[in-house]
């Protein structure tokens, strides 16, 4: 059976737009109608770019400190999570102290919009991109241990009675899922793609895919404080003075809700399958990340990694659709590893775990 590196190298230039969508799992610079524009001159950053669902401004330098500033694009179908300031206050931190903190978002000036928010981080790029052009290393590792250990501390936190309330139980990101598979998404062409997707994926895959929706929105015993999307496009390496090994800042505040534990770990988890697969190297460092990550975090996914894998992946795909554009090779690539990853026998994702063993032999 063949890797995937090679059958991958030629498409991987004409399609880099795919992985910039909300909190995606790439850097902007990779868009050719979504570039980044901005300057970057003397160590200072003036960067925007973004997509339909998501628009991103970064602005700093490395001695003051950086500000993302992040907005909903103009073809967002919810607003950002309300801000409240009782749940910026219950946010734990990771105790003892970990490389990784939390970077909680308060909503602009109102000059930059109400629905905004801003966030004073370290670095001006994220993990994603520094993954996507760089691939893994061994810094990255500290940093996904430390996630893995700030998202158990959040989910450990009780939740204030009347913060709760106002919290859905249903992620944003699964609300464009499931509206999707319904046949209900206001894209055009992302309904084009759902007419395309049940005769491609069959039956027996979207009955899996519905089932494991359903299970995210009405497991109330899982039900925690949830992040909602910890991607790692919202993951931010800390740079400049006094910077040490694996430390980050985590944007926390747009999708907080109310989920399953597990619905936090698999948008992780599928960032990291999906870009090891995009990548198509075989670097032993990617699954030394996923087990730093679950170790991190204190437990894994189980049996349900590769369902939980392939729903962020085709998530992606329909984010990509809806709000960059269509192409056929994008969606033929991205529901054949999504094929991949749901008729994988099921089995562990921590230690020697490799989650993308032959990604070239993917359904097509």
């Amino acid at each position: 059976m063949r890797r995937a590196g090679t059958d991958l190298e030629a498409e991987n230039a004409a399609v880099g737009t795919e992985l910039e969508t909300e909190n995606a799992a790439v850097g902007p610079d990779l868009s050719t109608g979504n570039a980044a524009t901005g300057t970057a001159g003397q160590g200072s950053v003036h960067r925007e770019f973004g997509t339909g669902l998501l628009r991103t401004e970064v602005t700093g330098t490395p001695e003051k400190g950086y500000v993302w500033v992040r907005h909903p694009g103009p073809r967002a179908p919810r607003p950002f999570t309300a801000h409240d300031p009782r749940l910026t206050a219950a946010l734990p931190g990771d105790l003892p102290p970990g490389p990784v903190r939390w970077a909680p978002g308060v909503p602009p000036p109102e000059a930059d919009g109400p629905q905004g928010r801003r966030y004073a981080v370290r670095g001006p790029e994220s993990v994603a991109g520094r993954l996507l052009h760089h691939g893994p290393d061994e810094d990255l590792a500290v940093t996904l241990h430390g996630v893995g250990r700030l998202l158990r501390a959040l989910h450990d936190t009780p939740v204030p009675a009347e913060a709760a309330v106002r919290l859905t139980t249903r992620p944003r990101g699964i609300h464009r899922f499931t509206e999707w598979l319904a046949g209900r998404s206001p894209s055009p062409r992302a309904a084009y793609a759902e007419s395309l997707l049940r005769p491609r994926l069959g039956e027996v895959r979207m009955a899996a895919l519905h089932a494991l929706c359903a299970r995210i929105t009405g497991d109330r015993e899982a039900r925690v404080l949830c992040h909602g999307a910890p991607a790692l496009g919202s993951l931010v390496p800390a740079v400049g003075p006094g910077a040490r090994v694996g430390e980050a800042d985590l944007l926390i505040g747009e999708d907080l809700c109310l989920a399953p534990w597990y619905h936090d770990l698999g948008w992780t988890l599928g960032e990291l399958v999906e870009l090891r697969w995009y990548r198509g190297d075989a670097h032993p460092a990617w699954p030394a990340l996923l087990d730093a990550f679950f170790t991190g975090y204190g437990r894994d996914l189980g049996d349900d990694w590769h369902r939980l894998a392939a729903l962020r992946v085709l998530l992606h795909l329909h984010d990509y659709t809806a709000y960059v554009g269509w192409d056929e090779k994008t969606f033929d690539k991205y529901t054949g590893f999504a094929m991949f990853l749901l008729d994988l026998s099921p089995g562990p994702t921590r230690r020697s775990a490799d989650p993308v063993r032959e990604p070239g032999d993917a359904a097509s």
